[in-house]
């Protein structure tokens, strides 16, 4: 698990990616995707946990990146720019810098707190 690159569309967004080189979900063995599975819940309930999100959207295009990875985005409900598919149209206009990404001092924040929340799981 890795903090999404700056710059970073919502504080709390992580990037979960698979060692071995692999290009698509479908070539993952059975222990990789066991293994990701796992991770995306308990990655999931950490970043939950320290954002105070509703719930985490899980995303994957793997298009300029070709290798498996998941972004883990939290979706707060009083924050529109996370509902739905708004988060993709966010996360492109934070790209393009038409709007604003969070600092880099939150993302770090929630980075560590998530790191932390993993290692002490409740």
């Amino acid at each position: 698990m890795k903090p999404h690159a700056a710059p970073c569309p919502v504080a709390g967004w992580c990037v979960l990616e698979v060692a071995r080189p692999v290009a698509t979900l479908d070539a993952l063995d059975e222990e990789e995707a066991r293994w990701m599975g796992v991770h995306l819940a308990r990655i999931s309930r950490a970043i939950r946990r320290v954002t105070g999100c509703e719930r985490v959207y899980v995303l994957s295009f793997a298009e300029v990146h070709r290798q498996v990875h998941l972004h883990l985005v939290p979706r707060h409900c009083e924050d529109p720019a996370t509902t739905g598919w708004a988060v993709a149209d966010h996360y492109r206009a934070v790209q393009q810098g038409s709007s604003p990404a969070v600092t880099a001092e939150e993302s770090e924040r929630a980075f560590a707190g998530i790191a932390k929340a993993l290692e002490h799981p409740d």
